[in-house]
Formats: C-alpha cells, structure tokens, sequence
C-alpha cells in the first residue's frame, strides 16, 4: 500500500447522540491501521468524551490539560491497542463543553502540526449543531453524517447538514447508516435524506454504506475492545471494512462550494 503525502482529515459526526458515532470512529481507525496507515483519533467531543471508555484506557493527561493547563499537545497523545493514537478529551467538565471561540481556535492551532505525522486523521466530533460541535466539522476536509433508523436522528443529521451548508458554505457530506437491519433499510434511510437535502437545500448527498445490526456490536462495547479485533469474523466487521474502504476513496475537495470563514455567515443566523 502506498502511504497519503499528505494527512486527511475526517470529521465523522451525527445530528443526535447515541446513534454509535464514536463506535463506527474507533473501528473505521482500528482498520485503517490494520491496512498500514498512521492513524490519529482527536475525541472532538470535548466535555462528554468517551472514546477512552470505549477503548478500555484511562489517559494520563487529556485536551483539558493543555487548554487549561502546561501540557503539549504531543504530551497527551496516547498510544492504544487498537493500532491507532488517540487525542483524548474529558468527561464533566463545564467549561471544555462551553469553550470560547478563541479556545477553540487554540485547540485548532496546536493540533494541526501534529496531523503532518499521520496519513488519515479522524475527528470524533460531539453531536448536535453547537458551536463547538461546527467549528470541528469545519477544520475536517470530509464531512461524514452518521445516522439511524430512529426518526429524531435523520432529522437532526439534516439539521447538521443544513448548518454548514448554509451557514458556512459546505456542500459535500457523506451518509453512514447505522445499525441497520439489512441493505434495503439503509438504502431506504439513505434515499430520504438525501431527497429532502436535494429539494430543500440544492445538494446531494453521497452513501459510504451502512454497519448491519449485530450483537456482536454491544459485546465489544462491554468488552471494551474494538469490534474488528474482538469479533473480525461478525457481520457488522465486513460492513465496517467495507465502509471504511468508502471513506478512503471518497474525495470531496472538487465539490466544496465558496467556503465561509468560521464563525460568519452568509445571512445572519440560521435557524433549523
């Protein structure tokens, strides 16, 4: 395999929380690994992270540290058993969850020289269309929506995209299914979406396919470990796989509409 010149940035991101953003995030890393990329995880969702949990580590030292603290950047970067490095972030601290612009854009700042050491970087950003949540979104060069058969959830993941669109300028999404009974679902929940995003905001959207529901996905979560490692032989891994290959191939970068620098709008504020 031939190594990326340069990092890819992905932010991977849902309209709602538990629709299993932060599942599908560790397993397309842990594959991506598997295939020889040096890959990085920044848990974006800065104070109710819990890619830690997931993963069955306990970090030293978090993003929290170096906002609020005398921590590097490269100081918290944890190695984890999944074959990835992870950015970890903290869970039930106010002030992260409400960080000030400026805070942000520090975040921002000291993250991007490390990128330059990875192939493929994955931001697992928090759900919803808060500030935090955007400014994220917007420093990734691929935008991935994750979704479900839940009705809240496609219309949140509309909401998201409906935001950046029209706020910030963004035109190319892709759709991640989760949890889905079987093809014809996924398809059937991905052909709504992108029908409403067609009629009302002008775009298409594209599909990197959908993760089957499959229990071995909740056992890995207990497990803590990653489905791919802990049950590489279910039908949710060969989806995860199959997905993770999409995201690969999926190259967005000629179909950005004009960007807007962050924290503008084009029209004021948008309302969902």
């Amino acid at each position: 395999m031939t190594l990326l010149t340069r990092p890819i940035v992905t932010a991977i991101a849902s309209g709602k929380g538990g629709v299993g953003k932060t599942v599908i995030a560790a397993n397309l890393a842990a594959w991506l690994a598997e295939q020889g990329y040096r890959v990085l995880v920044v848990d974006c969702d800065l104070g109710l992270a819990n890619m830690d949990i997931l993963l069955g580590i306990t970090p030293a030292h978090t993003l929290k540290d170096v906002v609020f603290g005398d921590k590097t950047i490269h100081e918290i970067i944890t190695p984890t058993d999944a074959g990835f490095d992870l950015i970890p972030a903290c869970s039930g601290v106010k002030e992260m969850g409400q960080l000030i612009y400026e805070k942000v854009q520090l975040v921002k700042d000291t993250l991007e020289p490390v990128f330059s050491q990875y192939d493929q970087v994955l931001l697992d950003t928090g759900a919803g269309i808060s500030e935090v949540v955007l400014q994220f979104n917007l420093f990734a060069q691929k935008n991935i929506i994750v979704l479900n058969r839940e009705p809240t959830s496609l219309t949140d993941a509309y909401a998201v995209i409906k935001v950046m669109s029209q706020r910030f300028g963004r035109r190319t999404f892709a759709i991640v299914v989760n949890s889905a009974r079987d093809e014809k679902e996924a398809n059937r929940l991905f052909t709504h979406i992108n029908t409403v995003c067609k009629e009302f905001l002008g775009l298409s959207v594209d599909y990197l396919g959908y993760i089957v529901h499959d229990d071995a996905v909740p056992r890995s979560i207990m497990r803590r470990s990653v489905l791919i490692h802990d049950a590489p032989d279910s039908r949710a891994t060969k989806r995860c796989a199959a997905v993770a290959r999409a995201v690969v191939d999926w190259d967005p970068s000629t179909c950005y509409g004009p960007a807007v620098s962050p924290g503008q709008s084009r029209s004021g504020h948008v309302a969902v």
